[in-house]
């Protein structure tokens, strides 16, 4: 999983939009404008018609990916982490950057299915999903870098300052905060958090410690937290209490055959949340880890605390401490 987060990574380039990655390019070098970008027509999520160069990239500065709003296993997961980088942009969003969600299905993805569909993600003002004809929809990715089977399509998003020609392409699999600051370095030039650091030390770092929980920071944080209410899934605060370890084990395996062979649970979660549980591929390796690391949430703070209660009170003050600084950082996550 480390592996797998340091490739993502590795993925943030420059690109040009022919699709070779390659330095940033500016508009002294060669404008790509309305004698570059296709101005094809594009239907948004409420039926309106806009055109794609004149109304949603000429002078703006944007954000820019692929959905099929029928996948049942990365799609959702990209496109829950837009909605945590819409969050974290917020009112630049639809102000000064502007989201967009181009659907690569539009025989199926209608603008009333793309109007639900952005609503199970609770898209805000400035992020637009959008369908159309079909070459129309192909002529956008070609130019956008984005070639080959629309099915295998790359989980990427584009972050473009159109009028400055400068783009970078990072992958949706990355952390939400890490896309925020590309985002924010690529489109606003000089662009810093603001904050002085000391030394190294003072760095910020990912609250990650395992494998199993480097896996639930990149697969399923984008939908679901400990102790702090239901988010797009439901809040997992004691989950392996509630459920039984070998259904969890089958369910995170493969929702979708869980629901199609109408296991109550499955369909009762379906039932109760807009988005359904994707599809993760998670490895025989990968589901142990990620069991393990819901089993060590699931332990409630008191538990420890009592275990170590027949202890002398040196020694269960220690192991209280050692405890609270093992989980302290992601306990609030």
């Amino acid at each position: 999983m480390i592996k797998r987060l340091i490739t993502a990574a590795a993925m943030c380039v420059a690109f040009s939009l022919s699709g070779a990655p390659g330095v940033a390019h500016s508009a002294q070098d060669d404008a790509w404008g309305a004698d570059y970008f296709p101005n094809v027509p594009l239907v948004t999520q409420d039926g309106k018609t806009v055109r794609f160069y004149d109304d949603l990239l000429k002078g703006k500065k944007v954000l820019v990916n692929f959905v099929f709003s029928s996948c049942d296993q990365a799609c959702p997961l990209d496109t829950a982490n837009m909605a945590r980088v819409q969050k974290l942009l917020g009112d630049q969003v639809g102000r000064d950057v502007f989201m967009y969600s181009i659907s690569l299905d539009p025989e199926h993805d209608t603008p009333a299915v793309l109007k639900a569909y952005a609503e199970q993600f609770g898209a805000g003002p400035g992020w637009l999903f959008l369908t159309g004809k079909r070459e129309d929809v192909d002529a956008v990715r070609a130019k956008l870098g984005d070639r080959g089977a629309k099915e295998e399509h790359a989980n990427t998003v584009r972050i473009g300052d159109v009028a400055q020609g400068r783009w970078i392409r990072v992958p949706l699999t990355a952390d939400p905060h890490y896309i925020m600051v590309e985002a924010n370095s690529t489109l606003n030039p000089g662009w810093s958090t603001g904050k002085t650091l000391k030394s190294i030390a003072e760095a910020p770092r990912p609250e990650v410690f395992g494998p199993g929980q480097l896996l639930f920071h990149n697969r399923c944080a984008a939908c679901h937290a400990f102790g702090k209410g239901d988010q797009i899934g439901p809040d997992l605060q004691g989950v392996t209490t509630r459920r039984a370890r070998d259904w969890l084990v089958r369910y995170l395996a493969a929702p979708e055959r869980m629901r199609a062979d109408k296991d109550p649970i499955a369909m009762e979660l379906a039932s109760r949340y807009k988005v359904l549980m994707p599809n993760l591929s998670l490895t025989h390796k990968e589901l142990g880890e990620l069991i393990e690391y819901l089993e060590a949430k699931s332990v409630p703070a008191a538990a420890t605390s009592m275990a170590a209660a027949p202890q002398a009170a040196g020694e269960a003050a220690a192991a209280t401490h050692s405890h609270d600084g093992h989980h302290h950082d992601h306990a609030a996550k």
